[in-house]
């Protein structure tokens, strides 16, 4: 897949297209089923599929003290759109200039020069200036063109009550339902950090973990006791982690830290890519280290055995 930047960029294709438009902040279920019918139907007219998208969330603008915490990180989003089948990702910088446009001249911007064949976009997708553009503006600009609009309903799922959401899906890892989460996102909550310089007491413990800084744009799944899965240098390792402060000990600092399973290898300063699996417990404050351990023992077995299940 091919990244543009700029509706310059854009007019270098050669190919018919067929859009799919949308702030696709979390390439949940929903946004999946709008990128999924764009491919389709470039298949079935010889297009290729351009996702049209921003860098950034438009509040972090409009108004920054608003942005809700990302779902996913704007590195991981290449990787996920390719294997959805898509061709090209036109990630514009948001900016002040990109929402003074207004909504029928970002209509010509996405049709001048190239040869478009398609739209998909979800029923509450708005853009332009004052988010005044709406699917009904694009079939009634485009389709008298010859422009296929389709516009898509809201993707609803046996297990929300409603359609699925990105608000939804971010009061899901506020709870730490990480599992559900998984269903709606189509694949594990995730997270790229370095591994940080820990206290190394869970190596005295027998226990030993990589630790991190969760990423403070991300959001941040409960306190709490985790299965997860950790990649480093392409190989994938389970575990089982903690979120938190480690309220047991005295003097601590919020953060995530993961036991390995069958690893034992000095990693500090590596890039580790974190998946979270499944919720085990809440956070305890115990009363003697002999009490944790025997907790971190019931947490391994129960993590391996989770994992176990999955293959």
């Amino acid at each position: 897949m091919k990244i543009l930047t700029s509706f310059d960029e854009l007019r270098t294709i050669q190919a018919n297209i067929v859009y799919a438009l949308g702030t696709f902040d979390g390439i949940h279920l929903g946004h999946q089923t709008v990128i999924g019918r764009a491919v389709d139907m470039a298949h079935t007219c010889e297009a290729v599929t351009v996702v049209v998208t921003f860098d950034a969330h438009p509040l972090s603008i409009l108004a920054p003290q608003k942005v809700p915490p990302q779902l996913l990180q704007r590195e991981h989003r290449p990787e996920i759109l390719e294997a959805l089948g898509v061709d090209y990702m036109l990630e514009l910088p948001m900016n002040a200039d990109l929402l003074s446009i207004a909504a029928s001249d970002f209509l010509v911007y996405l049709t001048q020069g190239v040869t478009v064949r398609g739209i998909v976009v979800g029923e509450n997708f708005t853009f332009g200036k004052g988010g005044i553009g709406t699917p009904a503006l694009i079939r009634d600009t485009l389709e008298p063109k010859g422009i296929n609009v389709t516009v898509m309903r809201l993707e609803g799922h046996e297990a929300v009550p409603g359609h699925v959401s990105s608000t939804y899906i971010r009061g899901a890892i506020a709870r730490g339902d990480v599992a559900l989460v998984r269903t709606l996102l189509g694949r594990a909550y995730r997270f790229t950090g370095t591994v940080i310089m820990g206290d190394q007491r869970g190596r005295t413990l027998g226990f030993p973990t990589l630790n991190f800084l969760f990423p403070k744009e991300m959001a941040l799944p409960a306190d709490g006791v985790y299965v997860n899965r950790v990649c480093i240098d392409g190989e994938w390792f389970g575990g089982v982690g903690n979120m938190g402060d480690n309220p047991t000990f005295a003097n601590q600092y919020h953060r995530f830290e993961v036991h390995l399973f069958d690893f034992d290898r000095d990693v500090y300063g590596a890039t580790a890519t974190v998946e979270f699996l499944q919720f085990l417990r809440g956070e305890v404050k115990f009363s003697s280290l002999d009490e944790l351990i025997t907790q971190m023992k019931i947490d391994e077995q129960q993590a391996r055995e989770y994992l176990a299940s999955m293959d």
